[in-house]
C-alpha cells in the first residue's frame, strides 16, 4: 500500500505523505490533526484512515510527528 503496482500513484502513502509535507511546509511546519487533515483534503481527496497511516508512516521515517496535543509537526 505504500508503494502499490496495481492502483494509480496517487493512492499511495507514498505520495498523499509528500502532498502532506508539502501542506506543513506551506503552512508553518506544525498543524493541528484536523487542520492539517481539511488542508490536505483541499489538495486531494484523502480518507481519515489512509490519513492515519500517512502519519503513521511519516513518523517510521523521521519526517513528521504527532505530538500530544494534537499537534502535527514537521521533524526537518
Amino acid at each position: 500500500m505504500i508503494l502499490p503496482i496495481d492502483v494509480s500513484p496517487q493512492d499511495s502513502l507514498y505520495y498523499i505523505g509528500g502532498v502532506t509535507l508539502d501542506v506543513l511546509k506551506k503552512n508553518g511546519r506544525c498543524m493541528g490533526f484536523v487542520d492539517l487533515f481539511s488542508e490536505l483534503n483541499k489538495e486531494l481527496y484523502v480518507s481519515i484512515v489512509s490519513f492515519v497511516l500517512v502519519l503513521d508512516w511519516l513518523f517510521l521515517v523521521d519526517a513528521a510527528i504527532v505530538e500530544g496535543d494534537g499537534m502535527v509537526r514537521l521533524c526537518f
